[in-house]
C-alpha cells in the first residue's frame, strides 16, 4: 500500500440542487415561474435553483429564493445566504449570508446548519465560535447528514478547532461511510492505516480505500494497491 494519505476537506459552500434535473427550456421556465407565483415556497425554491443551476441567471434565482424564505421555506434561505456569500446575483454580504444561513439552519435544513457552522468555525459574517460551530456539526450529524459527520470527524482528526481525539472521530466517520459517503470511508481507512483512534489493522485500511475509491473518491484509489 502507498504511503499514508490524510483526505483533505476544503471550504465548499454547499446549497441544494433542484429537486430534479430539467433542461434549460422557456416553457419550463415559464412552468416554474406559474407555480412560484400561485403555488408554495417549495415551488419559488424550484425556480430559483432552476434560474441558479439551469438558466445560469443567479440575480433572478435570487428574487424567487427570496420569495420562499419570506414564507420561511429553509432551503430557499440556504441558497439566497450562498448567492451573498458567494457575490452572485447580489452584492456579496457575509453577513447576510450567515443570518440566512442561521434562519435555514432554525428552520430544521442541514445544510444551512452546515455552513454557518463554518462561518462560525472562521469568523465569517460573525463573530468566531468554535463552539457554536461544532455544535451545530454535531446536530447535522445527528440528523443524518454525513457531511456534518465528516466535518465533525475532521476536527478531532487535525485538532483544527478542537483538541485532536482520533478515537472522536472513529464512530463520526464509521456512520458517515455506512451512510454511502465515499469520501468518510477514505478518512477512516487513514486512521485505520496509521493506527490513530483505533488498533491499526492494515487489512480493514485497505478494505475501507477500496470502498472510497468504489464509491468515487478518486484520492481513496490512490491509495488501493494495484
Amino acid at each position: 500500500m502507498p504511503r499514508s494519505l490524510l483526505a483533505s476537506l476544503a471550504l465548499l459552500v454547499v446549497t441544494h440542487p433542484a429537486s430534479a434535473a430539467t433542461p434549460p427550456a422557456s416553457p419550463e421556465r415559464a412552468r416554474l415561474e406559474l407555480a412560484c407565483a400561485h403555488g408554495t415556497p417549495k415551488d419559488c425554491f424550484d425556480l430559483g435553483a432552476y434560474l441558479e443551476y439551469e438558466a445560469h441567471d443567479p440575480r433572478a434565482a435570487a428574487a424567487r429564493y427570496r420569495a420562499g424564505c419570506d414564507k420561511n421555506y429553509a432551503p430557499a434561505c440556504g441558497n439566497l445566504g450562498s448567492l451573498y456569500g458567494r457575490g452572485l446575483g447580489v452584492d456579496h454580504d457575509d453577513a447576510k449570508a450567515a443570518a440566512l444561513y442561521r434562519k435555514a439552519c432554525d428552520g430544521h435544513d442541514t445544510l444551512g446548519c452546515d455552513n454557518l457552522a463554518e462561518f462560525l468555525l472562521r469568523g465569517i459574517g460573525v463573530p468566531r465560535d468554535p463552539a457554536a460551530g461544532l455544535a451545530l456539526y454535531k446536530k447535522s450529524c445527528e440528523a443524518g447528514d454525513n457531511d456534518a459527520c465528516r466535518s465533525l470527524a475532521f476536527q478531532y482528526m487535525t485538532g483544527r478547532d478542537t483538541p485532536a481525539e482520533p478515537a472522536k472521530a472513529v464512530p463520526l466517520l464509521r456512520k458517515a461511510c455506512d451512510g454511502k459517503l465515499a469520501q468518510a470511508c477514505g478518512d477512516l481507512a487513514y486512521l485505520y492505516q496509521r493506527g490513530q483512534g483505533v488498533a491499526r489493522d492494515e487489512a480493514m485500511a485497505r478494505r475501507l480505500y477500496k470502498q472510497g475509491c468504489d464509491g468515487g473518491y478518486a484520492q481513496a484509489c490512490k491509495m488501493v494497491s494495484p
